[in-house]
């Protein structure tokens, strides 16, 4: 998803939930560096940005699965009608072991010499 793609479906009416998972970095970068380490953007203030005031959409920021579940209910709710986008703020290191394991594997596999052709 890009700014664009949620500007266009502002313009469009698009009345969906947009969830934004934000852990504040490249946790599953394959590589780890001093490069991963980036100026964590205010999304939700983005978003609105974008919107511009034209009350075409509804923005939340949560914290805790109690809020999770009010921004829901909001979203589902009173603001049904809006595009709604709900930026919940998780650990960095909030990952499962799953994503970890296909990382290391993807590590791997780039850490090998390319195949000449």
């Amino acid at each position: 998803m890009t700014a664009q793609g949620v500007s266009t479906m502002l313009r469009f009416g698009q009345k969906s939930v947009i969830f934004l998972i934000n852990n504040g970095g490249y946790t599953m970068d394959i590589h780890d560096g001093p490069y991963n380490v980036i100026k964590n953007w205010d999304y939700t203030a983005l978003v609105d940005a974008i919107d511009n005031s034209d009350g075409n959409c509804w923005t939340k920021k949560v914290r805790t699965e109690e809020e999770l579940k009010e921004g829901i209910a909001t979203a589902t709710g009173a603001k049904k009608d809006s595009l709604c986008f709900i930026e919940v703020i998780v650990n960095k290191d909030d990952t499962s072991k799953e994503l970890l394991e296909l990382g290391s594997r993807v590590s791997a596999a780039n850490s090998r010499p390319p195949n000449p052709q």
